[in-house]
């Protein structure tokens, strides 16, 4: 299919475009964009993406991308080390990358897709979905006719971000109501003196409209800050200007309110104090029962994803052990071209010979790992006579690399895999008919019926043993698939040496990337090792052998699974400091509303927590509830996050409530 898709695009003058979305593992929000491209022709269209009057990918890019080599990327896609040109990015916003369309189509396992053709007109994409019809079995209707189905949304943070929002508002509304009505005797004694109610109301609110119209702008300059490599253009500027004033409209509008309280109030009720203090200490007390509830409700709705992004934190951590390995990155074909057709093996044989030639060296190791699920083994039926009977790990790993990780090994395994013998080791714990189809299978792997290109000593005997161990501490399983998170605890296990390889392991020896290398070296081995005049030694000067360290293959995974923690991180404190602003003010609510009470059992000498008991009570009988029912949850963040945040209230709650006695008091005195 791609190549009748490049075949369109020299013929057209067009370019083929397809965008996949990639999705955080722990909830689904869409964490990236990578835009698969392909274009033959240098007659193309220009295909510049702009967004916010930057452009984040120029046609020159596009045009680099296309003549790099195929893993390259404009963006960070997955391996930092194929970055040409970086994009502007946005914090928090899906990182853009933009790959060749084959690699696409490669990392992502599927041609399915929505593909996009720029430059040809309707007439030429009937007959290029005819010629895929021919091809595919799929008829043209079909792949011309529009998806359906697909729908996106902002995700869990977006959702408890507004959430947050929503009982920000509301609470600031309370306050702000609040404040009205305190100064009502204040607002009497004006009105009576001829002023006017909007003077009033405007100075009694001036601070907070002047704060909400000093967020909006600082608001614009922290766009700007989250925005590194954008250009500040009347489009994002507007952009930002517009959201600052969107966030500032609940402001105002809570402001508008109590104002409006101010204003319709007649003045001899405001002078007389005519309002009900139980109905505004009441209606606080219950939103803040809801708050906490709502709290509880959303660390529990947070104990999946946290507990997957941990995951995958612990998985980010794991690679970071390796970071400093270096593995093999790129290859040419310099005067090798008939090696990299298949035509010759010459240049496998030189790979070979220089891994041979250090192989017991310190710092250098070989492992390779590979998980076959179900899928593939009910794929083996008819093809291998043994096929074993449940997924498993396969490891190819040298005695150096074994060791490392503190797996035991015998000297006579050693001398055995080193005389050119396959010693398989496999784990005591299986039974004896799991044992028997592996042994099976992994004997039948090892048959080779032709001449191999790359005569190890194993071809001399053919000998294949098998020997038993103890499963104990995983081995790094050098896989970012799910399986292989935990390590590998159970596995067969190949003692590879040069001497006991077959094809598979000795013409592999040069493949490339984060799970298909093999030759993993120390930053010193690969010093000493992976230099052009030592790779000169054995003929690969020209094919450019490129190992970079472990931590440039993984910079895409790292950079998704930081922003993911940041992202919940940021929610749980923005929760925490709510739940905090909230019990603030329902502090001082209490305070103001029976001041003269406060300020008579502060002279009286009543210790402040008994003047607040009331209070107090409702904080505790709240803070137990709400971890009660995390208990009963079983959800360890809503557990661990309610203590804490119940520890905090009850040191802030202590805190405020000897302030306010004292303040009371000392109010009280001075009138």
């Amino acid at each position: 299919m791609l190549t009748i898709l490049g075949d369109f695009s020299r013929s057209t003058a067009s370019a083929v475009v397809r965008v996949d979305d990639q999705l955080s593992g722990p909830d689904g929000t869409i964490t990236g964009m990578r835009i698969g491209v392909l274009s033959t022709s240098p007659a193309a269209p220009t295909l510049d993406l702009t967004f916010l009057g930057t452009t984040l990918i120029s046609h020159a890019q596009i045009t680099d991308l296309l003549a790099a080599q195929p893993a390259a990327s404009i963006g960070l896609d997955a391996n930092s080390a194929d970055v040409i040109a970086d994009v502007p990015s946005l914090r928090f916003a899906p990182r853009v990358s933009m790959v060749q369309l084959t690699h696409l189509v490669e990392t992502s396992k599927t041609i399915n897709g929505t593909y996009r053709i720029a430059g040809a007109d309707a007439e030429q994409v009937g007959e290029l979905a005819t010629t895929l019809e021919s091809r595919t079995g799929v008829s043209a209707e079909r792949l011309l006719a529009p998806l359906r189905g697909q729908s996106s949304d902002s995700g869990l943070i977006a959702g408890l971000l507004l959430g947050v929002l929503a009982a920000a508002t509301v609470l600031l509304l309370l306050l702000l109501v609040f404040e009205a009505v305190r100064a009502f005797r204040v607002l009497g004694v004006h009105l009576l003196l001829g002023r006017s109610r909007w003077d009033v109301a405007f100075a009694q609110y001036r601070s907070v409209i002047i704060a909400a119209l000093a967020t909006g702008a600082l608001s614009v300059g922290l766009v700007l800050l989250m925005a590194p490599g954008y250009a500040p253009t009347p489009t994002l500027l507007g952009a930002a200007a517009g959201a600052a004033a969107v966030g500032a409209l609940p402001c105002l509008g809570c402001v508008a309110v109590g104002a409006f309280l101010l204003i319709s109030v007649k003045p001899v009720d405001a002078i007389l104090g005519r309002f009900s203090k139980r109905v505004l200490v009441s209606a606080l007390a219950g939103f803040y029962i809801l708050a906490i509830g709502a709290l509880t409700a959303t660390l529990v709705y947070l104990d999946g994803p946290l507990k997957e992004a941990g995951t995958l934190a612990d998985v980010s951590q794991s690679w970071s052990a390796v970071g400093e390995e270096r593995i093999l990155y790129r290859t040419a074909a310099g005067e090798d071209q008939a090696s990299f057709t298949g035509q010759s093996s010459e240049y496998q044989q030189d790979f070979y010979d220089w891994y041979r030639a250090i192989a017991g060296e310190s710092g250098v190791q070989l492992i390779n790992t590979q998980y076959f699920d179900q899928s593939v083994l009910d794929g083996w039926s008819g093809v291998f006579s043994s096929v074993p009977h449940q997924p498993f790990w396969y490891v190819a790993a040298s005695p150096s690399a074994l060791t490392a990780e503190g797996f035991p090994l015998s000297d006579d395994v050693v001398a055995r895999a080193e005389a050119g013998e396959r010693v398989f080791l496999l784990p005591d714990t299986w039974d004896d008919a799991t044992r028997t189809a592996m042994q099976g299978w992994l004997t039948q792997k090892s048959e080779i019926s032709y001449e191999p290109a790359i005569r190890t000593e194993y071809f001399d005997a053919r000998a294949v043993g098998f020997e038993d161990y103890a499963p104990g501490t995983p081995l790094f399983s050098w896989s970012t698939e799910p399986e292989g998170r935990d390590g590998i605890v159970e596995a067969a296990i190949l003692v590879t040496t040069p001497e006991n390889m077959v094809p598979f392991e000795s013409e592999s020896l040069a493949a490339v990337g984060l799970q298909n290398s093999y030759v993993k070296l120390s930053p010193d081995a690969a010093a000493r090792y992976a230099t052009p005049s030592f790779f000169a030694t054995f003929h690969l000067a020209d094919n450019d052998v490129t190992f970079l360290p472990v931590s440039e293959f993984v910079a895409g995974l790292t950079k998704s699974i930081q922003s993911v923690l940041q992202l919940f991180g940021a929610v749980i404190l923005l929760l925490g400091v709510f739940s905090l602003l909230m019990l603030a003010a329902l502090t001082k609510l209490y305070a103001t509303t029976h001041r003269e009470a406060v300020a008579v059992k502060s002279m009286l000498g009543y210790r402040p927590l008994r003047i607040f008991m009331t209070a107090f009570a409702l904080v505790g009988i709240v803070g137990a509830v709400a971890i009660a029912a995390a208990v009963v949850s079983s959800s360890t963040t809503a557990i661990l996050g309610n203590v804490l945040i119940f520890a905090a209230q009850l040191m802030l709650f202590f805190v405020l409530a000897r302030a306010y006695a004292r303040l009371r008091l000392s109010s009280v005195l001075t009138e």
